[in-house]
């Protein structure tokens, strides 16, 4: 049965479950930034370092697969270090990843190498991120917060995206990379100066009593299908960051407007994440069925993208970003409010589908778009996204079980 949640303190003054939410999502930003900022500016390390479709999407890889080998044990480190230490070791370890890519890559192997540090980065942010949250957020705010948190993602790239015509066009594309160094070293000052000191260690201590608690069948078998729904939704989202931009070119865009595109694909993400959160916490739509419907209008947007016309591609491409990633902070908020008080570990599970497909889906499609070219890329990619939201509406099915035994 569920167990009754008890908010965390909060200080009498301010407003920490903004602050908290605010630092959440600029933390994101820095750690993801590395990854999507090679995507965005695809055109320009092929051109200058070689970086073809397929290694760029291998080093896409690199960096999720390392999320996803070391997310357990970040997990277990970041209670030990607790949100201000952690938070300061991920951004810190951001910001070397993000010098390292502006300032010794001579070579595109070297890419692998700094996307890697960046992986372990993103490790270590979402956990001691979300952690921040549940400390800090109020509960009925807590789906939007997730929402806004998991907008850094699309944000993001919509900061790729702008980085192809107001600096990789005019002054070169380390400079890409060294604007977004300059953005985490001010956001690792402002973490030093406001984050919180006191640990929350009763908190902890709850936390690592419920870590031991074995999950109940239903609710195992729930986040395998949530897992399964994350890894097949991410592989296609982690697409559209990495083979927008190259793609828009082909259709006809130049590399300016396709640039400009990603930004547009972006924003339709940034604000639907919180935007469903909204919903969620108003009781609309909080469910796997709303990532169903989401994931299956994006395979929509991506099939768009494969017709090989300009409109079509703009259009898809909105859609694509905003419903077929933009399903990220409402899964986060289903996974965690179904699985209390196992929430620790029911996140666990479903992160690591979500880091499976961000490693093996840019992999594979690397080599689907250097083999089938974009219009084959695109169809595959909305296949994927077909697949992950049959796998959502299990999830809702067994959800339905949840709701019925009490979680």
């Amino acid at each position: 049965m569920r167990g009754a949640t008890l908010p965390a303190p909060v200080p009498p003054h301010g407003h920490p479950g903004r602050r908290a939410t605010a630092l959440a999502m600029f933390s994101t930003v820095v750690v993801v930034l590395p990854v999507f900022l090679a995507g965005g500016l695809a055109v320009q390390l092929e051109d200058q370092l070689g970086v073809s479709p397929a290694i760029l999407g291998a080093a896409v890889a690199v960096y999720w697969a390392v999320s996803a080998l070391l997310s357990a044990a970040c997990g277990r480190s970041a209670q030990r270090l607790g949100a201000r230490n952690g938070m300061l070791l991920s951004v810190s370890i951001g910001l070397m990843a993000l010098l390292g890519l502006a300032l010794g890559t001579p070579h595109w192997g070297w890419l692998f190498l700094w996307l890697a540090l960046a992986g372990v980065a993103n490790a270590l942010s979402h956990p001691v991120s979300n952690g921040f949250i549940i400390d800090q957020v109020s509960i009925r705010r807590r789906a939007f917060a997730f929402g806004l948190k998991q907008a850094a993602i699309p944000a993001a790239t919509l900061t790729a995206g702008l980085s192809v015509p107001l600096l990789a066009l005019t002054v070169g594309w380390p400079w890409a990379f060294a604007g977004a160094a300059l953005f985490a070293g001010l956001l690792l000052s402002a973490l030093a100066t406001v984050m919180p000191r006191t640990p929350r260690a009763n908190q902890s201590q709850r936390g690592s009593m419920k870590a031991r608690t074995p999950l109940p069948p239903v609710l195992r078998s729930f986040l395998v299908a949530a897992a399964a729904a994350s890894a097949l939704g991410s592989a296609g989202g982690n697409v559209l960051g990495a083979f927008t931009v190259a793609t828009a070119v082909e259709t006809g865009f130049d590399p300016a407007a396709a640039g400009l595109l990603l930004g547009l694909g972006s924003c339709a993400g940034c604000f639907m994440r919180p935007l469903v959160g909204i919903a969620a916490d108003k009781g609309i739509g909080g469910s796997m069925t709303t990532v169903a419907l989401m994931l299956a209008a994006g395979a929509a947007g991506m099939l768009a993208m494969a017709s090989g016309h300009r409109a079509a591609f703009a259009v898809g491409c909105a859609l694509a970003f905003g419903c077929g990633w933009g399903w990220n902070g409402l899964m986060h908020y289903v996974v965690s409010h179904r699985a209390h008080p196992h929430s620790a570990q029911a996140t666990g599970i479903a992160q690591s589908g979500t880091y499976i497909g961000g490693t093996v889906g840019p992999f594979v499609f690397g080599f689907i778009f250097t083999a089938l070219g974009p219009t084959g890329g695109w169809i595959c990619a909305a296949t994927i996204a077909v697949l992950g939201s049959a796998a959502a509406l299990i999830a809702r099915r067994l959800e339905k079980q949840l709701e019925a035994s009490g979680f």
